[in-house]
């Protein structure tokens, strides 16, 4: 590969360096990320650390603590991962994605620091991400772990507070192949001594385990804290305060994310202090929105009625159809769906099988995605018995949906990040 030419600071250029210094895409481990932070000094980036982990959630978590953080006056850092739109997504202050040129700075410190350390993309864009927060001085550091937990990136960082969600069958190549041993995995963001939120309503027992082992303070949600949806367009919820008292309320906003993690980031946020006012930081997480996450738009050539939902396995899948089945939607469901190669695809489809009126199969221009045909077969194969129509690419999916669909319909498109960002641009 030929050299990538840096000399006009230009982030696409960095990127695309960054993407061919290491020889694989994915390589898990501590030691070079590690190495690289302690010659930067920026293994403590911020006053207070907060690592969230999971299978499913991890993203919804960040969006309510990042809102809520804000809303208080805080200075905060996001970091999270993969994007939809633009890589500066990423890596965010008070909300906002940090500029081509911040970014390109802190990829240039990093790889001054690395001499002949061999860095993952993954580990760059980390790195880069720490070099900014301690520069802002940011009093508050939202970490987003991107692949298990143990042995990501991110885990060179002590948090103050760890948060892990939902936990299922994903990436078992990585992490395992079963729910205990990948669980295992996350419980490696977990410090001993450090408070621990667990946001799982069924927590895998290796990871109470090692909470136990290390004698985190332990707040399960549906035990400790909850959120409940009411019939009158609010919600109650029921928290315990950093000195242990239980505190109850109820606000007439409906959360835009699940309750459960609007729940723990609010239950995190009283851990640590952040404001004695309930009612804001309650309000505050349920207005967060967080982009591909069960996302309402509208299609800007048709007016047509949208949701993305970057769901990208069955556990993730179940969730989006139980959204779906409590909608009041009187017209067609049609699904624009586009997966990995590596995911369960039937098990996905029969979660959405119920509610879907017609399928509309694609496929992304990334080497481990699944061939339009053989998706399409999958769902066949799963049972279903609704139309199936192919496409070669998201974006003809996409728009053949639009083009068809009457107002009263809604168009899902799910499936993957890569599915979602593939045409998220064409909406308001």
């Amino acid at each position: 590969m030929p050299a990538v030419d840096l000399t006009e600071d230009r982030l696409d250029s960095w990127l695309q360096h960054i993407g061919s210094v290491h020889v694989s895409e994915i390589e898990l481990g501590l030691e070079r990320s590690r190495t690289v932070a302690q010659r930067l000094g920026i293994l403590k980036p911020a006053a207070t650390v907060i690592t969230v982990a999971g299978t499913n959630g991890k993203g919804s978590v960040v969006a309510c603590l990042e809102a809520a953080l804000c809303s208080t006056g805080h200075k905060v850092g996001c970091y999270t991962s993969p994007h939809l739109d633009a890589f500066n997504e990423r890596i965010r202050c008070d909300g906002e994605p940090m500029t081509d040129a911040d970014i390109v700075g802190a990829l240039a410190a990093v790889e001054a620091a690395r001499a002949d350390i061999s860095l993952s993309y993954f580990e760059f864009a980390t790195l880069a991400a720490l070099t900014l927060f301690q520069r802002e001085a940011v009093d508050y550091a939202v970490l987003e772990v991107g692949l298990g937990g143990r042995l990501d990136a991110v885990n060179i960082v002590d948090p103050h507070i760890s948060v892990i969600t939902r936990i299922d069958l994903d990436h078992q190549e990585w992490l395992g192949n079963d729910r205990e041993t990948i669980a295992l995995e996350k419980a490696g963001i977990l410090r001993e001594g450090v408070p621990f939120v667990c946001a799982d309503p069924d927590p895998a027992n290796s990871l109470l385990g090692r909470a136990d082992d290390l004698q985190c303070p332990l707040y399960r949600v549906g035990r400790d804290f909850s959120l409940t949806l009411t019939a009158e367009q609010g919600c109650t919820g029921s928290f315990l305060a950093k000195g242990g008292n239980k505190l109850s309320i109820e606000v007439s906003t409906t959360p835009r994310l699940a309750p459960v993690n609007v729940a723990s980031a609010v239950q995190c946020l009283l851990l640590l202090g952040v404001s004695q006012d309930l009612e804001g930081l309650l309000t505050s997480c349920a207005e967060a929105l967080a982009p591909g996450r069960q996302e309402y738009r509208t299609d800007k050539a048709t007016d047509r009625q949208l949701l993305f939902d970057v769901a990208h396995n069955p556990s993730a899948m179940a969730l989006l159809a139980n959204t779906l089945a409590n909608l009041e939607q009187r017209g067609r469901l049609i699904v624009v769906l586009a997966v990995m190669a590596d995911k369960d695809i039937q098990d996905m489809a029969r979660s959405l099988d119920s509610h879907t009126d017609i399928w509309y199969i694609a496929q992304v221009d990334v080497p481990r995605c699944m061939p339009a045909k053989e998706a399409a077969e999958q769902i066949q194969k799963s049972g279903s018995q609704h139309p199936i129509k192919q496409f070669s690419s998201v974006e003809l999916a996409y728009q053949a949906a639009c083009a068809e669909a009457t107002a009263d319909d809604l168009i899902v498109v799910t499936g993957s990040f890569y599915t979602v960002a593939a045409v998220r641009s064409m909406s308001r």
